[in-house]
């Protein structure tokens, strides 16, 4: 990472420019295609939307205990059971979208105050390697984007 990727400001803008066009991608997607499937083991567009409003919760904790305890553990996730819970539940879009306009509003604000110190302050996933605040804060932003980009690939398949 250079340093200027490892600024506080500029990892703040790139997460919050991710999650701002995250949400317009999601507020974008017309009701019907929200659930619509390519195939029955693929994700949809709700699924997507709930899975980063809970991953975005779950890395600004992981943020905040690398910040504030020593070498934390960080617990492994299983996303696809989390996929599986909101699936079932069929819950309103609209609290995964208000879930992570909170949630990124408590993280930018925490990595934009980020010291050179905290930036470099580690915590150990479970999986066995170290993960750094620069790290994690800069994958908050890459997370995201990634699913911008995996709700243009279902909707492009949706309208084949």
């Amino acid at each position: 990472m250079t340093d200027s990727a490892l600024n506080p400001e500029t990892l703040a803008e790139r997460y919050l420019a991710a999650v701002d066009a995250f949400l317009e991608s999601v507020r974008s997607v017309a009701a019907h295609w929200l659930d619509w499937q390519e195939q029955p083991d693929r994700w949809t567009v709700r699924d997507v939307a709930f899975h980063v409003a809970e991953i975005d919760q779950m890395l600004g904790l992981r943020l905040r205990r690398i910040l504030g305890e020593d070498y934390p553990e960080l617990a492994g996730v299983d996303t696809q059971a989390g996929v599986r819970l909101f699936r079932r539940s069929r819950l309103d879009l609209t609290l995964a979208v208000d879930c992570l306009v909170a949630t990124s509003a408590l993280n930018t604000s925490l990595i934009e105050k980020l010291s050179p110190s905290d930036l470099k302050r580690k915590g150990r996933h479970s999986q066995g390697h170290d993960v750094s605040a620069a790290d994690l804060a800069a994958f908050m932003a890459f997370h995201i984007e990634a699913h911008i980009k995996q709700i243009a690939r279902i909707l492009a398949a949706a309208r084949k």
